[in-house]
Protein backbone atom coordinates (compact mmCIF):
# COMPACT_ATOMS: atom_id res chain seq x y z
CA UNK A 1 0.00 0.00 0.00
CA UNK A 2 1.02 3.52 -0.17
CA UNK A 3 -0.46 7.20 0.45
CA UNK A 4 -3.24 8.20 -2.20
CA UNK A 5 -6.15 9.77 -3.01
CA UNK A 6 -9.76 9.10 -1.08
CA UNK A 7 -11.62 5.82 -2.57
CA UNK A 8 -13.99 8.10 -3.78
CA UNK A 9 -11.60 9.96 -6.64
CA UNK A 10 -11.62 6.70 -8.04
CA UNK A 11 -15.11 5.52 -7.96
CA UNK A 12 -17.64 7.16 -10.28
CA UNK A 13 -20.70 8.24 -8.26
CA UNK A 14 -23.56 6.84 -11.38
CA UNK A 15 -20.89 3.91 -11.86
CA UNK A 16 -20.47 0.69 -9.49
CA UNK A 17 -20.13 2.79 -6.74
CA UNK A 18 -23.97 3.43 -6.64
CA UNK A 19 -25.07 0.06 -8.25
CA UNK A 20 -27.40 -3.34 -6.83
CA UNK A 21 -23.72 -4.73 -6.01
CA UNK A 22 -22.56 -1.68 -3.83
CA UNK A 23 -26.30 -1.14 -2.16
CA UNK A 24 -28.24 -4.38 -1.51
CA UNK A 25 -28.18 -6.57 1.44
CA UNK A 26 -26.83 -10.02 1.55
CA UNK A 27 -29.84 -11.78 1.03
CA UNK A 28 -30.94 -9.27 -1.75
CA UNK A 29 -27.57 -9.48 -3.35
CA UNK A 30 -27.37 -13.24 -4.01
CA UNK A 31 -30.88 -13.28 -4.92
CA UNK A 32 -30.09 -10.73 -7.65
CA UNK A 33 -27.24 -12.33 -8.96
CA UNK A 34 -28.45 -16.04 -8.65
CA UNK A 35 -26.28 -17.19 -6.01
CA UNK A 36 -28.41 -18.23 -3.38
CA UNK A 37 -27.57 -21.75 -2.04
CA UNK A 38 -24.22 -21.08 -2.78
CA UNK A 39 -21.94 -20.61 0.39
CA UNK A 40 -19.23 -21.87 -1.89
CA UNK A 41 -18.96 -18.83 -3.00
CA UNK A 42 -19.19 -16.77 -0.07
CA UNK A 43 -16.10 -14.19 0.07
CA UNK A 44 -14.82 -15.97 -3.26
CA UNK A 45 -14.04 -18.99 -1.96
CA UNK A 46 -13.56 -20.84 -4.65
CA UNK A 47 -10.39 -18.06 -6.03
CA UNK A 48 -6.97 -19.29 -4.82
CA UNK A 49 -5.80 -17.98 -1.73
CA UNK A 50 -2.99 -15.99 -3.41
CA UNK A 51 -4.55 -14.41 -6.71
CA UNK A 52 -7.74 -13.11 -4.01
CA UNK A 53 -5.01 -11.46 -1.57
CA UNK A 54 -3.38 -10.17 -4.44
CA UNK A 55 -6.29 -8.52 -5.53
CA UNK A 56 -7.12 -7.43 -2.52
CA UNK A 57 -3.83 -5.40 -1.53
CA UNK A 58 -3.65 -4.21 -4.95
CA UNK A 59 -7.10 -2.67 -4.58
CA UNK A 60 -6.43 -1.33 -1.26
CA UNK A 61 -7.16 2.94 -2.80
CA UNK A 62 -10.84 1.16 -3.61
CA UNK A 63 -11.09 -0.17 -0.07
CA UNK A 64 -14.35 2.07 0.29
CA UNK A 65 -15.61 -0.26 -1.99
CA UNK A 66 -14.26 -3.44 -1.44
CA UNK A 67 -17.75 -4.86 -0.94
CA UNK A 68 -18.44 -4.14 -4.88
CA UNK A 69 -15.19 -5.79 -5.87
CA UNK A 70 -16.05 -9.24 -3.34
CA UNK A 71 -19.43 -9.36 -5.08
CA UNK A 72 -17.65 -9.06 -8.74
CA UNK A 73 -15.80 -11.40 -7.65
CA UNK A 74 -18.29 -13.97 -6.75
CA UNK A 75 -20.43 -13.39 -9.60
CA UNK A 76 -17.41 -14.28 -11.80
CA UNK A 77 -16.18 -17.20 -9.79
CA UNK A 78 -19.98 -18.49 -9.94
CA UNK A 79 -19.83 -17.60 -13.74
CA UNK A 80 -16.49 -19.30 -14.53
CA UNK A 81 -17.08 -22.46 -11.99
CA UNK A 82 -16.07 -25.55 -13.18
CA UNK A 83 -13.76 -23.86 -15.85
CA UNK A 84 -9.86 -24.41 -15.91
CA UNK A 85 -7.30 -22.62 -17.76
CA UNK A 86 -4.32 -24.84 -19.88
CA UNK A 87 -2.44 -24.63 -17.38
CA UNK A 88 -4.72 -26.63 -14.85
CA UNK A 89 -5.46 -23.35 -12.82
CA UNK A 90 -9.44 -22.55 -12.24
CA UNK A 91 -10.42 -20.10 -14.78
CA UNK A 92 -11.36 -17.67 -12.28
CA UNK A 93 -7.77 -17.34 -11.97
CA UNK A 94 -7.37 -15.17 -15.26
CA UNK A 95 -10.12 -12.66 -14.53
CA UNK A 96 -8.69 -11.72 -11.00
CA UNK A 97 -5.24 -11.79 -12.29
CA UNK A 98 -6.21 -8.86 -14.92
CA UNK A 99 -7.60 -6.85 -12.29
CA UNK A 100 -4.98 -6.83 -10.02
CA UNK A 101 -2.43 -5.28 -13.47
CA UNK A 102 -5.32 -2.77 -13.30
CA UNK A 103 -5.48 -2.38 -9.93
CA UNK A 104 -1.51 -1.67 -10.41
CA UNK A 105 -2.76 1.31 -12.89
CA UNK A 106 -4.49 2.48 -10.03
CA UNK A 107 -7.69 2.17 -12.62
CA UNK A 108 -11.75 3.56 -11.32
CA UNK A 109 -13.65 1.11 -9.60
CA UNK A 110 -15.83 0.26 -12.73
CA UNK A 111 -12.69 -0.88 -14.97
CA UNK A 112 -11.55 -3.06 -11.83
CA UNK A 113 -14.98 -4.65 -11.84
CA UNK A 114 -15.60 -5.01 -15.44
CA UNK A 115 -11.72 -6.75 -15.57
CA UNK A 116 -13.28 -9.37 -13.45
CA UNK A 117 -16.13 -10.09 -15.27
CA UNK A 118 -14.24 -9.42 -19.08
CA UNK A 119 -14.74 -12.99 -20.24
CA UNK A 120 -18.15 -13.80 -19.04
CA UNK A 121 -20.46 -12.38 -21.99
CA UNK A 122 -18.10 -14.36 -24.02
CA UNK A 123 -17.45 -17.86 -22.52
CA UNK A 124 -20.49 -18.86 -19.69
CA UNK A 125 -24.50 -17.37 -19.52
CA UNK A 126 -23.82 -14.43 -18.03
CA UNK A 127 -25.38 -11.52 -20.15
CA UNK A 128 -24.06 -7.45 -20.41
CA UNK A 129 -28.11 -7.20 -19.41
CA UNK A 130 -27.10 -9.02 -16.03
CA UNK A 131 -24.20 -7.30 -15.37
CA UNK A 132 -25.82 -4.07 -15.94
CA UNK A 133 -28.42 -4.88 -13.42
CA UNK A 134 -26.06 -5.49 -10.87
CA UNK A 135 -22.81 -3.33 -11.42
CA UNK A 136 -24.83 -0.96 -13.87
CA UNK A 137 -24.11 -0.04 -17.44
CA UNK A 138 -20.69 1.39 -17.54
CA UNK A 139 -19.11 -1.64 -16.36
CA UNK A 140 -21.62 -3.73 -18.82
CA UNK A 141 -20.16 -0.90 -21.77
CA UNK A 142 -17.00 -1.87 -20.97
CA UNK A 143 -16.73 -5.60 -20.93
CA UNK A 144 -18.66 -5.83 -24.09
CA UNK A 145 -16.33 -3.27 -25.58
CA UNK A 146 -13.92 -5.91 -24.58
CA UNK A 147 -15.33 -8.74 -25.96
CA UNK A 148 -13.43 -10.57 -28.29
CA UNK A 149 -16.19 -11.88 -30.68
CA UNK A 150 -16.83 -9.66 -33.58
CA UNK A 151 -19.94 -11.48 -33.90
CA UNK A 152 -19.55 -12.26 -37.88
CA UNK A 153 -23.04 -14.26 -37.46
CA UNK A 154 -23.33 -17.88 -39.80
CA UNK A 155 -20.28 -16.10 -42.40
CA UNK A 156 -17.72 -16.72 -39.42
CA UNK A 157 -17.52 -20.80 -40.58
CA UNK A 158 -16.86 -19.63 -44.00
CA UNK A 159 -14.04 -17.89 -43.34
CA UNK A 160 -10.55 -18.55 -42.58
CA UNK A 161 -8.42 -18.33 -39.51
CA UNK A 162 -6.30 -15.16 -40.67
CA UNK A 163 -9.28 -13.36 -41.99
CA UNK A 164 -11.18 -13.99 -38.85
CA UNK A 165 -8.23 -12.54 -36.71
CA UNK A 166 -8.65 -9.65 -38.68
CA UNK A 167 -11.90 -8.76 -38.69
CA UNK A 168 -11.91 -9.43 -34.72
CA UNK A 169 -8.83 -7.00 -34.88
CA UNK A 170 -10.75 -4.53 -36.61
CA UNK A 171 -14.10 -4.74 -34.68
CA UNK A 172 -11.37 -4.76 -31.02
CA UNK A 173 -10.09 -1.34 -32.56
CA UNK A 174 -13.60 -0.26 -33.53
CA UNK A 175 -14.40 -0.85 -29.54
CA UNK A 176 -11.73 0.59 -28.06
CA UNK A 177 -11.95 4.44 -29.94
CA UNK A 178 -15.02 4.33 -27.34
CA UNK A 179 -13.85 4.17 -24.46
CA UNK A 180 -9.96 4.37 -23.28
CA UNK A 181 -10.65 2.04 -20.44
CA UNK A 182 -11.31 -0.59 -23.19
CA UNK A 183 -8.11 -0.05 -24.21
CA UNK A 184 -6.56 -0.95 -20.85
CA UNK A 185 -8.88 -3.88 -20.03
CA UNK A 186 -7.69 -5.56 -23.26
CA UNK A 187 -3.95 -4.73 -22.53
CA UNK A 188 -3.98 -6.03 -19.01
CA UNK A 189 -6.21 -8.97 -20.21
CA UNK A 190 -3.36 -9.31 -22.97
CA UNK A 191 -0.45 -9.49 -20.50
CA UNK A 192 -1.50 -11.34 -18.09
CA UNK A 193 -2.18 -14.32 -20.85
CA UNK A 194 1.25 -13.46 -22.20
CA UNK A 195 2.63 -14.22 -18.38
CA UNK A 196 1.07 -18.10 -18.87
CA UNK A 197 1.80 -18.22 -22.43
CA UNK A 198 4.10 -21.07 -22.17
CA UNK A 199 1.20 -23.56 -20.84
CA UNK A 200 0.58 -23.55 -24.68
CA UNK A 201 1.25 -25.47 -27.98
CA UNK A 202 4.64 -24.02 -29.63
CA UNK A 203 2.87 -22.93 -32.52
CA UNK A 204 -0.08 -20.97 -30.60
CA UNK A 205 3.19 -19.23 -28.63
CA UNK A 206 4.58 -18.27 -31.90
CA UNK A 207 1.34 -16.94 -33.37
CA UNK A 208 0.10 -14.93 -30.01
CA UNK A 209 3.50 -13.70 -29.67
CA UNK A 210 3.33 -12.05 -32.59
CA UNK A 211 -0.07 -10.68 -32.81
CA UNK A 212 1.31 -8.83 -29.38
CA UNK A 213 4.49 -7.43 -31.00
CA UNK A 214 2.12 -6.38 -34.34
CA UNK A 215 -1.02 -5.21 -31.97
CA UNK A 216 -0.78 -5.13 -28.43
CA UNK A 217 3.00 -3.79 -27.83
CA UNK A 218 2.31 -0.53 -30.20
CA UNK A 219 -0.95 -0.04 -28.68
CA UNK A 220 0.36 0.51 -25.29
CA UNK A 221 3.15 2.85 -26.33
CA UNK A 222 0.50 4.59 -28.08
CA UNK A 223 -1.35 5.05 -25.15
CA UNK A 224 1.76 6.09 -23.30
CA UNK A 225 1.75 3.10 -20.37
CA UNK A 226 5.04 2.21 -20.80
CA UNK A 227 5.13 -0.89 -17.96
CA UNK A 228 2.60 -2.75 -20.13
CA UNK A 229 5.08 -1.49 -23.43
CA UNK A 230 7.75 -2.98 -21.95
CA UNK A 231 6.50 -6.13 -20.12
CA UNK A 232 4.33 -7.06 -23.36
CA UNK A 233 7.77 -6.67 -25.81
CA UNK A 234 9.78 -8.25 -23.39
CA UNK A 235 7.37 -11.28 -23.27
CA UNK A 236 6.95 -11.49 -26.92
CA UNK A 237 10.48 -11.82 -27.67
CA UNK A 238 10.93 -14.80 -25.55
CA UNK A 239 8.79 -16.55 -27.32
CA UNK A 240 9.88 -15.30 -30.79
CA UNK A 241 13.65 -15.76 -30.38
CA UNK A 242 15.57 -19.17 -29.62
CA UNK A 243 16.81 -18.34 -26.11
CA UNK A 244 20.68 -18.64 -27.07
CA UNK A 245 20.23 -15.19 -29.02
CA UNK A 246 18.04 -14.15 -25.52
CA UNK A 247 21.54 -14.16 -23.87
CA UNK A 248 23.66 -11.87 -26.26
CA UNK A 249 23.53 -8.48 -25.26
CA UNK A 250 21.49 -6.59 -28.01
CA UNK A 251 18.86 -5.10 -25.99
CA UNK A 252 14.80 -5.55 -25.67
CA UNK A 253 14.23 -2.83 -27.90
CA UNK A 254 16.74 -3.77 -30.79
CA UNK A 255 15.24 -7.22 -30.35
CA UNK A 256 11.70 -6.09 -30.64
CA UNK A 257 12.41 -3.74 -33.57
CA UNK A 258 14.02 -7.11 -35.02
CA UNK A 259 11.08 -9.22 -33.81
CA UNK A 260 8.30 -6.52 -35.97
CA UNK A 261 10.64 -7.20 -38.82
CA UNK A 262 10.37 -10.82 -38.47
CA UNK A 263 6.59 -10.43 -38.55
CA UNK A 264 6.34 -8.10 -41.70
CA UNK A 265 3.85 -9.55 -43.96
CA UNK A 266 2.49 -12.27 -41.29
CA UNK A 267 -0.86 -10.28 -40.60
CA UNK A 268 -1.83 -6.61 -40.15
CA UNK A 269 0.28 -4.25 -37.78
CA UNK A 270 -2.15 -1.82 -35.84
CA UNK A 271 -0.15 1.38 -38.08
CA UNK A 272 -1.51 -1.16 -40.91
CA UNK A 273 -5.37 -0.29 -39.44
CA UNK A 274 -4.81 2.31 -38.48
CA UNK A 275 -3.41 3.49 -42.09
CA UNK A 276 -4.89 1.82 -44.20
CA UNK A 277 -8.18 0.53 -43.19
CA UNK A 278 -11.09 2.74 -44.20
CA UNK A 279 -13.53 2.10 -41.69
CA UNK A 280 -11.18 2.62 -38.68
CA UNK A 281 -10.16 5.83 -40.57
CA UNK A 282 -13.73 6.97 -40.92
CA UNK A 283 -14.35 6.67 -37.17
CA UNK A 284 -11.08 8.90 -36.78
CA UNK A 285 -9.83 6.18 -34.67
CA UNK A 286 -5.99 7.66 -34.22
CA UNK A 287 -7.10 10.73 -33.17
CA UNK A 288 -9.34 8.42 -30.42
CA UNK A 289 -6.01 6.66 -29.63
CA UNK A 290 -4.21 10.52 -29.12
CA UNK A 291 -7.51 11.45 -26.75
CA UNK A 292 -6.96 8.31 -25.19
CA UNK A 293 -3.09 9.00 -24.55
CA UNK A 294 -3.72 12.35 -23.22
CA UNK A 295 -6.62 10.98 -20.97
CA UNK A 296 -4.21 8.46 -19.48
CA UNK A 297 -1.45 10.82 -19.09
CA UNK A 298 -3.87 13.17 -16.79
CA UNK A 299 -5.00 9.80 -14.80
CA UNK A 300 -1.20 9.15 -14.02
CA UNK A 301 -0.59 12.88 -13.18
CA UNK A 302 -3.68 13.14 -11.21
CA UNK A 303 -2.99 9.71 -9.28
CA UNK A 304 1.12 11.21 -8.68
CA UNK A 305 -0.26 14.61 -7.71
CA UNK A 306 -2.89 13.01 -5.18
CA UNK A 307 -0.28 10.15 -4.02
CA UNK A 308 2.60 13.23 -3.11
CA UNK A 309 -0.19 15.62 -1.28
CA UNK A 310 -1.25 12.44 0.96
CA UNK A 311 2.67 11.86 1.27
CA UNK A 312 3.44 15.47 2.35
CA UNK A 313 0.36 15.57 4.17
CA UNK A 314 1.48 12.12 6.25
CA UNK A 315 4.75 13.25 6.95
Amino acid sequence: QGAGPPPSQWAAADGAASSAAATLSASEWLELAGLQGRPDLADGARVPGEALEGLTRATWYLEGHSLVVQRAVQLAAAAHAGQARKNGEPFIVHPVETSTILAGLKMDLDTIVAGLLHDTVEDTDLTLHDIARCFGPSVASIVEGDTKRSKLGVTAAALDEATKRSLNHRAMLVAMGEDWRIVVVKLADRLHNMRTLRHMPRHKQVRIARETTQIFVPLAQKLGIEALEYELLRLSVQFLFPQQLLRVPYGLELLGHWARLQCWGLGQSLDDYLCRDQVLSELDLPLKLDSHRQTWLQHSRQWDAAASAASASSS
